[in-house]
Protein backbone atom coordinates (compact mmCIF):
# COMPACT_ATOMS: atom_id res chain seq x y z
CA UNK A 1 0.00 0.00 0.00
CA UNK A 2 2.95 2.10 0.59
CA UNK A 3 4.35 2.26 -3.15
CA UNK A 4 1.39 4.80 -4.78
CA UNK A 5 2.07 7.40 -1.66
CA UNK A 6 5.28 8.42 -2.40
CA UNK A 7 4.74 8.83 -5.95
CA UNK A 8 4.47 12.71 -5.81
CA UNK A 9 8.07 13.50 -4.27
CA UNK A 10 9.21 11.89 -7.55
CA UNK A 11 6.61 14.04 -9.19
CA UNK A 12 7.92 16.90 -7.34
CA UNK A 13 11.11 16.88 -9.07
CA UNK A 14 9.75 17.40 -12.54
CA UNK A 15 7.69 20.18 -11.23
CA UNK A 16 10.52 22.30 -9.83
CA UNK A 17 11.30 25.57 -12.32
CA UNK A 18 14.21 26.59 -13.74
CA UNK A 19 14.12 29.57 -12.84
CA UNK A 20 11.76 31.39 -10.73
CA UNK A 21 10.69 35.43 -10.50
CA UNK A 22 9.40 36.17 -7.35
CA UNK A 23 7.34 38.81 -6.41
CA UNK A 24 7.18 39.76 -2.79
CA UNK A 25 3.08 40.48 -3.69
CA UNK A 26 2.25 37.90 -6.17
CA UNK A 27 1.13 34.25 -3.80
CA UNK A 28 0.20 31.00 -6.16
CA UNK A 29 -2.23 29.05 -4.00
CA UNK A 30 -3.15 25.55 -5.52
CA UNK A 31 -5.87 23.55 -4.35
CA UNK A 32 -7.23 19.82 -5.05
CA UNK A 33 -10.44 19.26 -5.80
CA UNK A 34 -13.90 21.26 -5.56
CA UNK A 35 -15.03 20.52 -2.54
CA UNK A 36 -16.33 21.93 1.03
CA UNK A 37 -12.53 22.95 2.30
CA UNK A 38 -11.92 25.08 -0.53
CA UNK A 39 -15.20 27.63 -1.23
CA UNK A 40 -13.95 29.77 1.03
CA UNK A 41 -11.25 30.46 -0.85
CA UNK A 42 -13.59 31.07 -3.91
CA UNK A 43 -14.97 33.79 -2.15
CA UNK A 44 -12.27 35.23 -0.96
CA UNK A 45 -10.84 35.49 -3.92
CA UNK A 46 -13.59 36.75 -5.95
CA UNK A 47 -14.28 39.22 -3.85
CA UNK A 48 -11.16 40.81 -3.47
CA UNK A 49 -10.29 40.23 0.28
CA UNK A 50 -6.58 38.82 -0.96
CA UNK A 51 -6.28 42.31 -3.05
CA UNK A 52 -7.69 44.78 -0.02
CA UNK A 53 -4.30 43.17 1.64
CA UNK A 54 -2.25 44.14 -1.61
CA UNK A 55 -1.54 40.24 -2.93
CA UNK A 56 -2.03 39.41 -6.23
CA UNK A 57 -3.76 35.77 -5.29
CA UNK A 58 -3.70 33.20 -8.06
CA UNK A 59 -5.76 30.03 -7.13
CA UNK A 60 -4.83 27.27 -9.09
CA UNK A 61 -6.96 24.02 -9.04
CA UNK A 62 -4.16 20.97 -9.94
CA UNK A 63 -6.80 18.04 -9.43
CA UNK A 64 -5.68 15.87 -6.62
CA UNK A 65 -4.07 15.80 -3.14
CA UNK A 66 -0.50 14.13 -4.98
CA UNK A 67 -0.25 16.79 -7.55
CA UNK A 68 -1.15 19.67 -5.06
CA UNK A 69 1.86 18.57 -2.79
CA UNK A 70 4.12 17.54 -5.36
CA UNK A 71 3.42 21.30 -7.10
CA UNK A 72 4.42 22.60 -3.71
CA UNK A 73 7.60 20.38 -2.75
CA UNK A 74 8.68 21.02 -6.30
CA UNK A 75 8.40 25.08 -5.67
CA UNK A 76 5.52 26.00 -8.36
CA UNK A 77 2.96 27.28 -5.89
CA UNK A 78 3.67 28.69 -2.69
CA UNK A 79 0.83 27.64 -0.62
CA UNK A 80 -1.67 24.68 -0.90
CA UNK A 81 -5.12 24.38 0.57
CA UNK A 82 -6.26 21.03 1.41
CA UNK A 83 -4.32 17.66 0.32
CA UNK A 84 -3.80 17.71 4.34
CA UNK A 85 -2.42 13.97 4.71
CA UNK A 86 -0.34 14.01 1.63
CA UNK A 87 1.26 16.91 3.62
CA UNK A 88 1.77 14.47 6.68
CA UNK A 89 3.12 11.69 4.28
CA UNK A 90 5.49 14.09 3.10
CA UNK A 91 6.95 15.39 6.14
CA UNK A 92 7.12 11.59 7.32
CA UNK A 93 9.47 11.00 4.19
CA UNK A 94 11.89 14.26 5.36
CA UNK A 95 9.71 16.79 3.02
CA UNK A 96 9.91 20.61 4.40
CA UNK A 97 6.62 21.76 5.05
CA UNK A 98 4.67 23.51 7.86
CA UNK A 99 1.00 23.87 8.22
CA UNK A 100 0.28 27.22 9.57
CA UNK A 101 -3.87 26.91 9.94
CA UNK A 102 -7.21 25.20 8.82
CA UNK A 103 -10.15 26.12 6.97
CA UNK A 104 -12.04 23.56 9.01
CA UNK A 105 -12.00 21.32 11.95
CA UNK A 106 -14.53 18.57 10.59
CA UNK A 107 -15.61 17.20 7.46
CA UNK A 108 -18.78 15.12 5.90
CA UNK A 109 -17.90 12.38 4.17
CA UNK A 110 -20.39 10.25 2.32
CA UNK A 111 -19.68 7.00 0.67
CA UNK A 112 -22.04 6.72 -2.63
CA UNK A 113 -22.93 3.11 -4.04
CA UNK A 114 -24.43 1.90 -6.94
CA UNK A 115 -28.20 1.16 -6.34
CA UNK A 116 -28.37 -2.47 -5.02
CA UNK A 117 -25.34 -2.26 -2.20
CA UNK A 118 -27.51 -1.66 1.41
CA UNK A 119 -24.03 -2.77 3.87
CA UNK A 120 -20.54 -2.35 3.07
CA UNK A 121 -20.07 -6.11 3.42
CA UNK A 122 -21.40 -5.74 0.35
CA UNK A 123 -18.73 -4.40 -1.16
CA UNK A 124 -16.90 -7.11 -0.83
CA UNK A 125 -15.63 -7.82 -4.30
CA UNK A 126 -16.53 -4.51 -5.67
CA UNK A 127 -14.48 -1.73 -7.28
CA UNK A 128 -14.43 1.69 -5.25
CA UNK A 129 -13.13 4.32 -7.24
CA UNK A 130 -10.86 7.00 -5.82
CA UNK A 131 -8.46 9.94 -6.84
CA UNK A 132 -5.12 9.50 -8.43
CA UNK A 133 -2.30 9.10 -5.32
CA UNK A 134 -3.89 8.90 -1.92
CA UNK A 135 -5.88 11.72 0.32
CA UNK A 136 -8.30 11.49 3.42
CA UNK A 137 -11.09 10.38 1.36
CA UNK A 138 -9.08 6.93 0.11
CA UNK A 139 -7.69 6.45 4.06
CA UNK A 140 -11.37 7.04 5.16
CA UNK A 141 -12.37 3.94 2.55
CA UNK A 142 -9.90 2.13 4.23
CA UNK A 143 -10.84 2.75 7.70
CA UNK A 144 -14.48 2.01 7.22
CA UNK A 145 -13.78 -1.28 5.17
CA UNK A 146 -11.61 -1.82 8.22
CA UNK A 147 -14.07 -1.05 10.97
CA UNK A 148 -16.46 -3.42 9.56
CA UNK A 149 -14.46 -6.83 9.04
CA UNK A 150 -12.85 -6.16 5.90
CA UNK A 151 -9.42 -5.76 4.20
CA UNK A 152 -9.06 -2.91 1.84
CA UNK A 153 -6.11 -5.20 0.28
CA UNK A 154 -8.34 -8.01 -0.33
CA UNK A 155 -11.80 -7.67 -0.38
CA UNK A 156 -12.23 -4.62 -2.58
CA UNK A 157 -10.25 -3.53 -5.68
CA UNK A 158 -9.04 0.63 -6.15
CA UNK A 159 -9.67 1.89 -9.33
CA UNK A 160 -8.47 5.56 -10.07
CA UNK A 161 -10.25 7.77 -11.77
CA UNK A 162 -9.95 10.42 -14.03
CA UNK A 163 -7.54 13.45 -13.18
CA UNK A 164 -8.67 14.34 -9.44
CA UNK A 165 -11.94 15.85 -9.98
CA UNK A 166 -14.83 14.90 -8.76
CA UNK A 167 -16.68 14.84 -12.25
CA UNK A 168 -14.99 11.66 -13.24
CA UNK A 169 -15.85 9.80 -10.66
CA UNK A 170 -19.82 10.51 -10.66
CA UNK A 171 -19.50 9.71 -14.38
CA UNK A 172 -17.84 6.22 -13.57
CA UNK A 173 -20.11 5.78 -10.51
CA UNK A 174 -23.65 6.27 -12.82
CA UNK A 175 -22.02 4.33 -16.02
CA UNK A 176 -21.14 1.12 -13.72
CA UNK A 177 -17.38 1.40 -13.96
CA UNK A 178 -17.24 1.67 -10.54
CA UNK A 179 -19.50 0.28 -7.30
CA UNK A 180 -18.69 3.09 -4.66
CA UNK A 181 -16.21 5.89 -3.95
CA UNK A 182 -16.39 8.48 -1.02
CA UNK A 183 -17.25 12.51 -1.54
CA UNK A 184 -17.55 15.22 0.10
CA UNK A 185 -20.11 17.80 -0.38
CA UNK A 186 -21.04 18.74 -3.16
CA UNK A 187 -20.39 15.56 -5.16
CA UNK A 188 -22.26 13.84 -2.74
CA UNK A 189 -25.58 15.18 -3.13
CA UNK A 190 -24.85 15.15 -7.14
CA UNK A 191 -24.23 11.68 -7.54
CA UNK A 192 -27.18 11.34 -4.77
CA UNK A 193 -29.30 13.48 -7.35
CA UNK A 194 -28.19 11.18 -10.26
CA UNK A 195 -29.70 8.17 -8.84
CA UNK A 196 -27.17 6.71 -6.69
CA UNK A 197 -27.51 5.91 -2.76
CA UNK A 198 -25.50 7.14 0.32
CA UNK A 199 -24.13 4.03 1.93
CA UNK A 200 -22.94 5.66 4.83
CA UNK A 201 -22.31 9.55 6.38
CA UNK A 202 -19.57 10.33 8.70
CA UNK A 203 -19.23 13.56 10.09
CA UNK A 204 -15.76 12.88 11.69
CA UNK A 205 -13.23 15.46 13.34
CA UNK A 206 -10.28 16.04 10.58
CA UNK A 207 -8.83 18.91 9.57
CA UNK A 208 -9.84 20.18 6.18
CA UNK A 209 -8.64 23.07 4.05
CA UNK A 210 -5.53 23.49 5.69
CA UNK A 211 -3.54 26.03 5.10
CA UNK A 212 0.28 24.60 4.13
CA UNK A 213 3.59 26.14 2.89
CA UNK A 214 7.16 25.69 3.64
CA UNK A 215 9.33 27.06 6.42
CA UNK A 216 11.41 29.22 4.23
CA UNK A 217 8.02 30.90 2.17
CA UNK A 218 6.95 31.74 5.86
CA UNK A 219 10.43 32.91 6.82
CA UNK A 220 11.52 34.92 3.62
CA UNK A 221 8.03 36.37 3.33
CA UNK A 222 6.29 36.68 6.42
CA UNK A 223 4.36 40.18 5.87
CA UNK A 224 2.55 38.92 2.96
CA UNK A 225 1.94 35.12 4.65
CA UNK A 226 0.14 37.51 7.61
CA UNK A 227 -1.42 39.43 4.92
CA UNK A 228 -2.54 36.26 3.23
CA UNK A 229 -4.39 34.76 6.69
CA UNK A 230 -5.77 38.17 7.23
CA UNK A 231 -7.50 38.35 3.94
CA UNK A 232 -8.56 34.97 4.29
CA UNK A 233 -10.47 35.46 8.18
CA UNK A 234 -11.90 37.95 5.77
CA UNK A 235 -13.63 35.92 3.18
CA UNK A 236 -15.07 34.12 5.81
CA UNK A 237 -16.60 36.27 7.48
CA UNK A 238 -18.24 37.33 4.43
CA UNK A 239 -19.31 33.98 3.79
CA UNK A 240 -21.05 33.56 6.79
CA UNK A 241 -22.65 36.58 6.17
CA UNK A 242 -23.85 36.51 2.95
CA UNK A 243 -25.28 33.08 1.77
CA UNK A 244 -26.84 34.42 -1.95
CA UNK A 245 -23.39 35.67 -2.85
CA UNK A 246 -21.60 33.25 -2.01
CA UNK A 247 -23.93 30.44 -3.97
CA UNK A 248 -23.41 32.24 -7.22
CA UNK A 249 -19.55 32.34 -6.85
CA UNK A 250 -19.86 28.64 -6.25
CA UNK A 251 -22.08 27.71 -9.13
CA UNK A 252 -19.24 29.51 -10.51
CA UNK A 253 -16.32 27.70 -9.69
CA UNK A 254 -18.36 24.10 -9.36
CA UNK A 255 -19.65 25.32 -12.91
CA UNK A 256 -23.45 24.18 -11.46
CA UNK A 257 -26.17 26.29 -11.63
CA UNK A 258 -28.24 23.42 -9.23
CA UNK A 259 -29.00 25.96 -6.52
CA UNK A 260 -29.89 23.24 -3.96
CA UNK A 261 -26.75 21.47 -4.59
CA UNK A 262 -24.79 25.06 -3.54
CA UNK A 263 -27.31 25.70 -0.88
CA UNK A 264 -25.94 22.28 0.60
CA UNK A 265 -22.11 23.32 -0.23
CA UNK A 266 -22.77 26.74 1.51
CA UNK A 267 -24.58 24.77 4.49
CA UNK A 268 -21.30 22.41 4.84
CA UNK A 269 -19.13 25.38 4.98
CA UNK A 270 -20.92 28.03 6.58
CA UNK A 271 -20.52 25.99 9.77
CA UNK A 272 -17.81 24.51 9.84
CA UNK A 273 -14.94 27.06 8.66
CA UNK A 274 -13.11 28.35 11.86
CA UNK A 275 -13.25 32.56 11.90
CA UNK A 276 -9.24 32.11 13.60
CA UNK A 277 -7.87 29.38 11.29
CA UNK A 278 -6.68 27.67 14.18
CA UNK A 279 -6.34 23.62 14.45
CA UNK A 280 -8.05 21.93 17.06
CA UNK A 281 -5.79 18.89 18.70
CA UNK A 282 -8.74 16.36 18.21
CA UNK A 283 -8.89 17.07 14.19
CA UNK A 284 -5.12 16.74 13.84
CA UNK A 285 -4.92 13.86 15.97
CA UNK A 286 -7.47 12.11 13.59
CA UNK A 287 -5.59 12.86 10.41
CA UNK A 288 -2.05 11.23 12.43
CA UNK A 289 -4.66 8.14 12.51
CA UNK A 290 -5.56 8.36 9.27
CA UNK A 291 -1.51 8.39 8.33
CA UNK A 292 -0.51 5.92 10.80
CA UNK A 293 -2.99 3.24 8.18
CA UNK A 294 0.09 3.43 5.89
CA UNK A 295 3.09 5.08 7.51
CA UNK A 296 2.82 3.98 11.36
CA UNK A 297 5.83 6.37 11.78
CA UNK A 298 2.74 9.14 11.89
CA UNK A 299 2.11 7.61 15.46
CA UNK A 300 5.14 9.39 16.57
CA UNK A 301 4.16 12.89 15.51
CA UNK A 302 2.64 14.74 18.08
CA UNK A 303 -0.50 17.54 17.56
CA UNK A 304 2.29 20.05 17.63
CA UNK A 305 4.29 18.41 15.18
CA UNK A 306 5.32 20.96 11.98
CA UNK A 307 3.03 23.43 12.62
CA UNK A 308 3.43 27.42 12.82
CA UNK A 309 0.51 28.87 14.75
CA UNK A 310 2.79 32.43 14.92
CA UNK A 311 1.11 34.06 12.28
CA UNK A 312 -2.33 32.80 13.80
CA UNK A 313 -1.35 34.33 17.27
CA UNK A 314 0.04 37.71 16.11
CA UNK A 315 -2.95 38.78 14.35
CA UNK A 316 -5.12 37.19 16.91
CA UNK A 317 -3.29 39.76 19.48
CA UNK A 318 -3.80 42.30 17.12
CA UNK A 319 -6.99 42.42 17.48
CA UNK A 320 -7.96 42.26 14.03
CA UNK A 321 -10.83 39.57 14.40
CA UNK A 322 -12.48 41.08 17.37
CA UNK A 323 -12.65 44.07 14.99
CA UNK A 324 -13.65 42.03 11.95
CA UNK A 325 -16.49 40.48 13.63
CA UNK A 326 -17.93 43.45 15.80
CA UNK A 327 -18.61 45.26 12.10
Amino acid sequence: MKSLSIGFLVFAWFLLPTSRLWSADIVRVGYPSLATGFAASWVTADKGFWKKHGLDVELIFLRGGGRTVAALIGGSVDVILGSDLGITTGIIQGASLTRVGVTTNTLGYSMIVQPGIKTVRDLKGKIIGITPGRDAAYARVVKLLRDNGMDAAKDVTFLSVGDGGPAARVAALSSGVIHATMFTPPSDKISEKSGMSILSRLDVANVGGGINTTPAFVQKNRPQALRFMRGYMEGIHYLKANRNESLKIFAKYVRNPDLEIMAYLYEEISTRAEKDLRPQSDAVRALLELAALDFPQAKKLTEKDNWDLSLIDEIQRSGFLEQLYKK
